[in-house]
Protein backbone atom coordinates (compact mmCIF):
# COMPACT_ATOMS: atom_id res chain seq x y z
CA UNK A 1 0.00 0.00 0.00
CA UNK A 2 0.86 3.67 -0.78
CA UNK A 3 1.96 6.18 2.01
CA UNK A 4 -1.54 7.85 2.71
CA UNK A 5 -2.20 11.65 3.05
CA UNK A 6 -3.93 12.89 5.64
CA UNK A 7 -7.30 13.05 3.33
CA UNK A 8 -6.63 9.40 1.64
CA UNK A 9 -6.51 7.95 5.15
CA UNK A 10 -9.64 9.75 6.07
CA UNK A 11 -11.37 8.21 3.29
CA UNK A 12 -10.05 4.71 3.50
CA UNK A 13 -10.97 4.95 7.38
CA UNK A 14 -14.82 6.21 6.32
CA UNK A 15 -14.86 3.89 3.21
CA UNK A 16 -14.26 0.72 5.66
CA UNK A 17 -16.54 1.93 8.49
CA UNK A 18 -19.56 2.24 5.79
CA UNK A 19 -18.46 -1.51 4.39
CA UNK A 20 -18.04 -2.98 7.99
CA UNK A 21 -21.44 -0.79 9.00
CA UNK A 22 -23.95 -2.86 6.77
CA UNK A 23 -23.21 -6.37 8.56
CA UNK A 24 -23.65 -5.23 12.21
CA UNK A 25 -22.45 -2.94 15.16
CA UNK A 26 -18.77 -1.45 14.49
CA UNK A 27 -16.53 -0.42 17.03
CA UNK A 28 -13.93 2.16 15.41
CA UNK A 29 -10.76 3.13 17.49
CA UNK A 30 -8.49 5.96 15.63
CA UNK A 31 -5.60 6.90 18.28
CA UNK A 32 -2.65 8.74 17.91
CA UNK A 33 -3.33 10.71 14.93
CA UNK A 34 -1.05 13.54 16.40
CA UNK A 35 1.60 11.21 17.42
CA UNK A 36 4.95 9.43 15.50
CA UNK A 37 2.40 6.34 15.41
CA UNK A 38 -1.15 5.54 14.76
CA UNK A 39 -3.50 2.67 15.43
CA UNK A 40 -6.74 2.08 13.41
CA UNK A 41 -8.98 -0.49 14.79
CA UNK A 42 -12.52 -1.54 13.83
CA UNK A 43 -14.34 -4.28 15.47
CA UNK A 44 -17.71 -5.58 14.25
CA UNK A 45 -20.14 -8.27 15.80
CA UNK A 46 -22.38 -9.50 13.49
CA UNK A 47 -25.31 -9.41 13.20
CA UNK A 48 -25.14 -6.91 16.08
CA UNK A 49 -28.16 -5.05 17.65
CA UNK A 50 -29.48 -6.96 20.48
CA UNK A 51 -29.15 -10.09 18.27
CA UNK A 52 -26.63 -13.25 19.80
CA UNK A 53 -23.41 -12.68 18.19
CA UNK A 54 -22.39 -15.18 14.95
CA UNK A 55 -19.68 -13.30 13.87
CA UNK A 56 -16.70 -10.88 15.20
CA UNK A 57 -14.43 -9.28 12.75
CA UNK A 58 -11.07 -7.57 14.09
CA UNK A 59 -9.07 -5.17 12.07
CA UNK A 60 -5.87 -3.59 13.29
CA UNK A 61 -3.69 -1.47 11.51
CA UNK A 62 -1.06 0.39 12.90
CA UNK A 63 0.59 3.61 10.58
CA UNK A 64 4.24 5.58 10.99
CA UNK A 65 4.11 9.00 10.45
CA UNK A 66 6.03 10.40 6.95
CA UNK A 67 6.40 13.28 5.01
CA UNK A 68 3.35 12.48 3.01
CA UNK A 69 1.66 11.39 5.84
CA UNK A 70 1.05 7.59 6.95
CA UNK A 71 2.80 4.44 6.00
CA UNK A 72 1.07 1.01 7.01
CA UNK A 73 4.12 -0.68 9.00
CA UNK A 74 2.15 -3.97 10.16
CA UNK A 75 -1.74 -5.26 10.37
CA UNK A 76 -3.65 -7.74 11.96
CA UNK A 77 -7.31 -8.71 10.72
CA UNK A 78 -8.95 -11.89 12.26
CA UNK A 79 -12.38 -13.52 11.82
CA UNK A 80 -14.05 -15.14 14.75
CA UNK A 81 -16.96 -17.79 14.05
CA UNK A 82 -18.73 -17.64 17.26
CA UNK A 83 -21.61 -19.97 16.13
CA UNK A 84 -19.40 -22.88 14.71
CA UNK A 85 -15.95 -22.07 16.78
CA UNK A 86 -12.83 -21.51 14.59
CA UNK A 87 -10.97 -18.66 13.53
CA UNK A 88 -9.30 -17.18 10.36
CA UNK A 89 -6.86 -14.12 10.51
CA UNK A 90 -4.27 -12.64 8.11
CA UNK A 91 -1.63 -10.74 9.89
CA UNK A 92 1.79 -8.75 8.51
CA UNK A 93 4.14 -8.54 12.05
CA UNK A 94 7.69 -8.84 13.12
CA UNK A 95 7.82 -12.91 14.44
CA UNK A 96 9.86 -14.22 16.84
CA UNK A 97 14.00 -12.65 15.82
CA UNK A 98 12.37 -12.64 12.00
CA UNK A 99 11.68 -9.59 10.44
CA UNK A 100 8.08 -8.66 9.78
CA UNK A 101 6.55 -11.65 7.54
CA UNK A 102 3.02 -11.64 6.18
CA UNK A 103 1.50 -15.04 8.01
CA UNK A 104 -2.24 -16.44 8.34
CA UNK A 105 -3.44 -18.41 11.48
CA UNK A 106 -6.30 -20.63 11.18
CA UNK A 107 -8.16 -22.45 13.90
CA UNK A 108 -10.41 -25.03 13.04
CA UNK A 109 -11.65 -25.29 16.87
CA UNK A 110 -11.18 -21.65 18.43
CA UNK A 111 -8.36 -21.43 20.48
CA UNK A 112 -6.80 -24.59 19.77
CA UNK A 113 -4.14 -23.81 17.11
CA UNK A 114 -2.94 -26.96 15.03
CA UNK A 115 0.39 -24.92 13.62
CA UNK A 116 1.40 -21.47 14.95
CA UNK A 117 1.28 -19.79 11.51
CA UNK A 118 0.64 -20.67 8.13
CA UNK A 119 2.23 -19.01 4.81
CA UNK A 120 0.49 -16.04 3.48
CA UNK A 121 0.84 -12.49 1.08
CA UNK A 122 -0.08 -9.30 1.55
CA UNK A 123 -3.93 -8.72 1.82
CA UNK A 124 -5.58 -5.68 1.92
CA UNK A 125 -8.09 -4.91 4.84
CA UNK A 126 -11.34 -5.01 2.40
CA UNK A 127 -10.16 -7.83 0.46
CA UNK A 128 -9.72 -9.60 3.88
CA UNK A 129 -13.31 -8.68 4.87
CA UNK A 130 -14.48 -10.18 1.32
CA UNK A 131 -13.49 -13.22 2.57
CA UNK A 132 -14.62 -13.39 5.71
CA UNK A 133 -17.98 -12.15 5.07
CA UNK A 134 -18.25 -15.58 2.49
CA UNK A 135 -17.24 -17.49 5.14
CA UNK A 136 -19.78 -16.26 7.51
CA UNK A 137 -22.30 -16.29 4.95
CA UNK A 138 -22.08 -20.05 4.26
CA UNK A 139 -22.40 -20.99 7.74
CA UNK A 140 -19.62 -23.94 7.19
CA UNK A 141 -16.63 -24.67 9.60
CA UNK A 142 -13.36 -23.04 8.93
CA UNK A 143 -11.46 -25.00 7.15
CA UNK A 144 -7.32 -24.87 7.42
CA UNK A 145 -6.54 -28.35 5.22
CA UNK A 146 -5.23 -25.99 2.18
CA UNK A 147 -3.03 -24.28 3.96
CA UNK A 148 0.60 -24.09 4.69
CA UNK A 149 2.19 -24.11 7.25
CA UNK A 150 5.15 -21.38 7.61
CA UNK A 151 8.57 -22.33 8.12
Amino acid sequence: MKDLGLHRFEQRKATIGTVLDHLGEVRLVDSGREKRGRLLRLELHAPGHGLPVQGTFIYAEWYRRVAQGWRLTRYQYDYLDRRLGGRLGYHWHTLTRRSAAYHAHCEQVLGTPTVQHYRSYEVDLLEAHEEFVRRYAADEPIDCSGLRPLI
